[in-house]
């Protein structure tokens, strides 16, 4: 569960008016619906799309951070927790009946205006996910004892010092503290203080529950396959015993004002400046809302935007800019962000931060600003639109906010019709007036019906829906690059990736980090474009290009809207094929590269993930580098260097494109041929990579690295594992799902349900062609790191020991791996993710239409005998943590030698 600012999406509206004579339907535009309000005063939308067997269920409350009295702040997002530990007809963790059915994407959050619940279930689990929204709805509180509010209460801590323990985490909460005065329901985070969670008793649940939790401030929203008919029926059988609850007064607006400009700066363990100008505006409901979005785009978003050009590209002061309009029912607020260049003086930078806001005021935005965000903003739109999910939330939140599921298209037509003059007027209005600044530095009525459920046991779950394979097809170009396509015809975009063999491993032979430079590099621009002018054409086409990669492949990616697919294909051909390396570019590019180590150097968990892997590798093994580099390596990287790896590894005779979406596969080659047919391969030698085996480790070795003043400890335990064509990965994952591979998991329902030391932990086996990685990873409270290092030995030996999987363990991981299966269809992304996952690992198409056998043959024999290949005696064991604090309990454990490591993998002692 996590918690965030009321602008879920841009999309999704998150203020409450009274809703004026309803609308049965939205028949017309993107997203149709159905609602209907039963008796008791719960609304419920309803989206049919029968493409595929599942539907999404989104539950929000009208209840968020704004309603905490003083002295229990936090509590909207502890109520939040306790929702997930059973009712009083289901007094058991809520998790595991839906993993049964297959559901995903099953989580909850808590805002400032609202708190809400949502999951993803097959469509025979539909019944039961709705059983249990409407048990807890309704019958809660006689489920929640002192044992689970302590236990929540010390979850949601975890989760507190796991935020506050990254980087710049203080900024938002100084932010809000500042601007808003301390009786403005926005003045305190939403995550609350120790000292508040600490008093929070069970009378305040009780209180909370009866106040907010009734039926006539909910809203439920079903998404998918489902018939209005079927959701009327279900929605009336579960839901209408429950209470309506009290009517609740609610503050409308309250935007205040700052007399003069206020400033603060403070330090923390950061690792560069930042520098954070924010204003209080209107919310909402408010007439600006969409001119100052659009101003906030214009500014700092994305690499055209003002503040990067000026202050990234131009004059190299920063190494990332950001504008933003948070929005919220009451009040807003209009925020600039900038991390500093190393070495930058800050009233340089702040002078020149000045100067763009000058402009903008005194000018206001171009056509050309005002046409390419709104180009951009309807490819935003269209492509949540493939998400279930997104659709479910989208309507839910209209609800709650205006009354109106469909807001979101009213807030998208609102949007287009921004003019110039207005958001000129908007930002004239609000970023006109004195603002906070804050500095970041490196520190030196209703009645309730009769119950038609059955609430003595769950609904069962319904059948298995078969899975079904979209088509396959495949072709060559004729320059030999192959072609894997899959037509979807959902919404009007096609996804593609080209795929190169050699990715963070063909650096081995040349230099660390060299790969990544590289194709990052990639994005400023081409022969005939500069990297502003190369941006501008993606946004104008509505299109998004990026590359990534992993130890074995470089991808490069392209999301394209169909109306402009020839243009986007084109375009996506000179962005690979002709890269410009200019020299001014590279040395921007160098200096946020570098800077981004030395922020890896500062966070804990990369930092622990990188002393683990190069332990587990060593430095001269093609896993072993880091993939982001290191410092010195990359001051010395030259514009041939980059030339090299790119005539080695990006050429027409290493890549395999592959395709989904609404495109016709002939259709889809012609355009393909055009862009890419006359592409040949350089008179270089084509780039080959060679990963090694790894010897199992025989003895355990412990890694200790200080950090410290560090509240908690990151840990990652692990050793090398089988290669990634062994054929008992298949057994070791279903091994590592029961131990550490989801929420129900061991090592999370031990160390974090049953303990409370940590927000979370698991276990995970990495995807690679060479050895791959067995690893658990979790961060744990600093006065718990000897005891949560002891829990992980213990359940790492019994799995393999006196208790290995159960026959319930195995079922439970099988419904919730079988019946997620079409998750990886569900949108034109996921599609070619899959298409390309089963070509790396050569996989034939409709292997994943094998997999419900293969995992119904699963025993907990077979399963057990994958254990052998964990090694409990043999574990390197990486702590990042404050040594003062934890390294005599730790060496005491007598794990193994322990030796203490700098953050940059080098031995200390």
């Amino acid at each position: 569960m996590k918690t965030m600012m009321p602008v879920l999406f841009a999309l999704v509206a998150a203020v409450f008016s009274a809703p004026a004579a309803a609308t049965p339907s939205g028949e017309q535009g993107l997203l149709p619906y159905e609602q209907f309000t039963l008796p008791n005063g719960l609304r419920v939308v309803v989206h049919e799309d029968h493409s595929a067997p599942k539907v999404a269920v989104a539950v929000w409350y009208h209840v968020g951070s704004m309603n905490e009295p003083a002295g229990q702040t936090g509590f909207a997002h502890l109520f939040e927790h306790l929702m997930f530990n059973g009712s009083e007809n289901h007094d058991d963790e809520y998790m595991p009946p839906l993993q049964e059915i297959g559901a995903s994407a099953v989580n909850g959050a808590t805002t400032l205006d609202q708190t809400y619940y949502y999951a993803v279930v097959p469509t025979g689990g539909l019944e039961r996910v709705l059983w249990l929204e409407s048990d807890r709805m309704g019958y809660l509180l006689g489920a929640v004892t002192q044992e689970k509010l302590d236990e929540q209460r010390g979850v949601v801590q975890n989760e507190k010092r796991t935020r506050d323990n990254q980087p710049y985490s203080m900024m938002p909460e100084l932010r809000a503290a500042a601007i808003f005065p301390s009786d403005h329901p926005y003045h305190h985070p939403i995550i609350g203080s120790m000292e508040d969670l600490d008093a929070a008793s069970l009378e305040d649940v009780h209180a909370w529950f009866h106040r907010y939790y009734g039926a006539s401030n909910a809203v439920v929203a079903l998404a998918g396959d489902v018939t209005v008919e079927q959701a009327r029926e279900l929605m009336t059988r579960y839901f209408a015993s429950v209470p309506p609850g009290p009517p609740i007064g609610r503050m409308t607006e309250w935007t205040p004002l700052l007399e003069r400009v206020r400033t603060a700066i403070v330090a923390d363990n950061v690792p560069q400046t930042a520098i954070s100008w924010s204003w209080p505006v209107p919310g909402n409901d408010a007439e600006d809302r969409q001119a100052l979005r659009m101003a906030s785009s214009i500014l700092g978003r994305g690499r055209l935007s003002r503040l990067n050009q000026a202050l990234v590209i131009d004059r190299q002061l920063a190494n990332s800019v950001s504008a933003n309009y948070e929005g919220a029912a009451v009040s807003g607020l209009f925020n600039i962000e900038i991390r500093l260049q190393p070495g930058v003086d800050r009233a340089e930078a702040e002078a020149a931060l000045q100067a763009v806001l000058d402009q903008f005021l005194a000018e206001g935005p171009t056509a050309e600003e005002l046409e390419r965000v709104k180009i951009t903003t309807y490819g935003d739109t269209v492509r949540m639109l493939e998400s279930l999910y997104l659709r479910a939330m989208m309507l839910a939140g209209g609800t709650i906010g205006q009354g109106n599921p469909g807001q979101f298209e009213l807030d998208q037509a609102a949007f287009d019709a921004v003019q110039a003059d207005e958001v000129r007027a908007a930002v004239n209005q609000w970023l006109g007036r004195p603002n906070y600044r804050l500095t970041v530095m490196p520190q030196t009525q209703y009645a309730a019906g009769p119950d038609g459920a059955d609430r003595s046991r769950l609904p069962p779950m319904g059948p298995e829906s078969e899975l079904v394979l979209p088509p396959v097809r495949e072709g060559l170009l004729s320059n030999g690059i192959r072609v894997i396509h899959v037509q979807r015809d959902g919404t009007p975009t096609v996804d593609m990736v080209m795929a190169f063999g050699g990715g963070g491993a063909a650096d081995l032979g040349m230099k660390p980090g060299l790969q990544g430079f590289t194709v990052g590099l990639m994005d400023d621009g081409t022969g005939t474009m500069t990297g502003q002018e190369f941006a501008q054409a993606q946004e104008m086409l509505g299109a998004r290009m990026y590359a990534w990669s992993d130890s074995d492949t470089t991808r490069f990616s392209v999301s394209a809207l169909t109306r402009s697919l020839d243009e986007t294909l084109d375009l996506w051909s000179q962005y690979i094929r002709d890269p410009a390396f200019r020299e001014n570019d590279l040395e921007r590019e160098r200096a946020m590269a570098v800077s981004g180590v030395q922020q890896a150097l500062s966070d804990p968990t990369s930092i622990a993930g990188r002393v683990f892997n190069y332990l587990i590798f060593g430095a001269d093994h093609a896993y072993g580098a880091p993939l982001a580099g290191r410092a010195d390596v990359i001051r010395s990287y030259s514009r041939e260097d980059l030339t090299a790896f790119h005539q080695r590894f990006i050429r027409p005779d290493n890549a395999v494109i592959f395709a989904a979406g609404d495109a016709a596969f002939d259709d889809l080659m012609a355009t393909l041929e055009a862009s890419f047919g006359d592409w040949t391969a350089p008179a270089a030698l084509r780039g080959e990579t060679t990963v090694a085996a790894v010897s199992d480790q025989t003895a355990p070795r412990v890694v200790l690295v200080d950090r410290p003043g560090s509240v908690q400890s990151v840990i990652r335990v692990g050793h090398v594992a089988p290669n990634g064509l062994d054929p008992r990965n298949f057994d070791l994952a279903v091994l590592n799902g029961v131990l550490g591979g989801g929420f129900t998991s061991r090592l999370n329902m031990n160390l974090r349900e049953e303990k409370g030391w940590t927000y979370g932990a698991g276990s995970n086996v990495s995807d690679a062609l060479g050895p791959q990685v067995f690893s658990v990873s979790t961060s744990v409270q600093t006065d718990r790191t000897a005891d949560a290092l002891s829990e992980i030995a213990r359940e790492l030996n019994e799995i393999g020991g006196v208790r290995p999987p159960s026959a319930e363990e195995l079922e439970l991981y099988r419904r919730g791996q079988v019946l997620t299966l079409s998750d990886r269809f569900e949108t034109n992304n996921a599609m070619v993710g899959y298409l390309s996952y089963v070509a790396r690992f050569q996989h034939p198409y409709d292997w994943i239409t094998t997999l419900p056998d293969r995992y119904a043959a699963l025993t907990p024999e077979i399963v057990g005998e994958a254990a052998a290949m964990l090694r409990p005696d043999a574990m390197t064991w990486v702590v990042v943590g404050d040594l003062t604090r934890i390294e005599a309990d730790v060496r005491a454990l007598g794990l193994g030698e322990v030796e203490v490591w700098g953050a940059e993998g080098n031995r200390l002692r």
